[in-house]
């Protein structure tokens, strides 16, 4: 009967031990997911790799406005790995001579190549007061 209340409190005492491990890894974001990032926010798009939005600027055609040009919104950001950063531009509505309604720029950042495409500035202008934060729906897809 002893080596019995032995085994089970030696498979007890395993079990606690296994239980109480620490989890270290951090889950990945979900692939191909946007995020919405104000101004200085940062998200982490792989274990050691971040995306910041570094400015954004406005200037569409607000709501129930008559304007000659419909404007532009442009997103600078910064893409940082370990040992390198590479900057770059997006933008929306009237860039140069065409209408975008999404923009996309692929980067290599170490050995690895990433698209990062803006799909929308919010607010809009005109839809909310002025004075509100701007946000960049940003999509990082590791290629």
């Amino acid at each position: 009967m002893a080596p019995f209340k032995t085994l089970y409190g030696l498979l007890l005492v395993g079990l606690l031990a296994v239980g109480c491990e620490k989890d270290n890894k951090v889950a990945p974001p979900e692939q191909n997911s946007p995020v919405t990032m104000k101004i200085n926010q940062s998200a982490r798009v792989k274990q050691n790799v971040t995306l910041s939005v570094d400015n954004i600027t406005d200037s569409r055609c607000p709501i129930n406005a008559n304007c000659v040009w419909f404007g532009n919104a442009q997103v600078k950001f910064t893409l940082k790995g370990d040992t390198e950063s590479k900057t770059g531009e997006l933008c929306i509505g009237q860039c140069g001579q065409q209408m975008q309604n999404r923009s996309s720029v692929t980067l290599l950042l170490g050995s690895e190549t990433y698209e990062v495409t803006l799909s929308d500035v919010q607010p809009f202008p005109g839809s909310k007061p002025d004075g509100t934060p701007k946000e960049a729906v940003v999509t990082v897809t590791q290629k």
